[in-house]
């Protein structure tokens, strides 16, 4: 076995069995593991931006990030986005008192204000989803509703999975012209092609087997929901591209062997949650 390959499904073992624990423990189990993930992913990028850019905080965005899951767990989304406003105040002012107007103190408190919202804001959608918080079938938050609230929120997630596999495969194998080559040379247009395919079938099979009591869209819209999904999430996956050729960085970090960083694999992911919370909220 390919030694890099050995090690990419030694991560997916753990990971992979770990995320369905913790997500379906749900509460503020789910809103810890989200945090933490928020918080890793979060130093992450300050620690990319930092090598070429401003001097991003770290640490205390690191402590922001991990906080964005629990403010819109107990504050919904009204308390997010005052939590949000509240970030962008308080890392302006303490810009402002501690980078030397020669390191651009407003860029810092720029960079390190998107990398939270991006990260941990983001991520926050996922509770939405977890949690039921969306026009179809309900979802409590008891021991009944914790299957069909994981089942919801890997929805996105599978669609996201599936769908950079087939990219990835389809790409290799009748791709020829890039998607974005300024960004990502090797993504190819026939690659997103297969993503959306792909995103299509999980959308249609992955309900009707698995959440038959819950979702409640029609054809129509479950085909929607699979290419706002699978398309933003290749968007996803070209910003991060974007941000490490920005950076200078191959991968976000070397946490994960045979991965890269956390980021990495939770580029696509971060765009997929918040369209399937959109969707289900606006045509649900």
């Amino acid at each position: 076995m390919n030694t890099n390959l050995g090690k990419r499904l030694i991560v997916a073992g753990v990971g992979v069995p770990l995320c369905v624990l913790v997500t379906y423990a749900g509460g503020y189990v789910f809103v810890a593991g989200l945090g933490a993930v928020a918080a890793i992913g979060y130093r992450e990028l300050a620690t990319m931006i930092r090598t070429s850019g401003p001097p991003v905080f770290v640490a205390s965005g690191a402590v922001a990030a991990f906080l964005f899951p629990a403010v819109v767990f107990m504050g919904r989304l009204e308390g997010a986005a005052i939590y949000a406003a509240v970030l962008l105040l308080a890392f302006s002012a303490l810009a402002i008192a501690t980078v030397d107007l020669a390191d651009k103190p407003i860029r810092s408190a720029a960079c390190t204000t998107f990398g939270v919202m991006y990260i941990g804001g983001l991520l926050g959608f996922a509770i939405p989803l977890r949690e039921g918080w969306i026009p179809l079938a309900p979802i409590d938050g008891s021991t009944a509703g914790r299957i069909p609230g994981t089942l919801l929120f890997f929805l996105p997630v599978t669609i996201t999975w599936l769908a950079d596999t087939a990219a990835y495969v389809g790409g290799r194998a009748l791709g020829k012209r890039p998607l974005a080559p300024r960004v990502s040379p090797n993504k190819t247009i026939a690659g997103a092609v297969c993503a959306l395919l792909v995103g299509l079938v999980v959308a249609i099979l992955y309900p009707r087997f698995l959440l038959p009591d819950v979702w409640t869209l029609d054809l129509v819209r479950t085909l929607g929901f699979g290419l706002a999904v699978a398309g933003l999430a290749i968007v996803g996956d070209l910003v991060e591209s974007a941000l490490k050729r920005e950076c200078g960085a191959k991968d976000s970090s070397s946490l994960l062997p045979g991965h890269g960083g956390l980021l990495d694999r939770l580029d696509s992911v971060l765009w997929a949650l918040p369209a399937a919370f959109l969707f289900l909220a606006l045509a649900g």
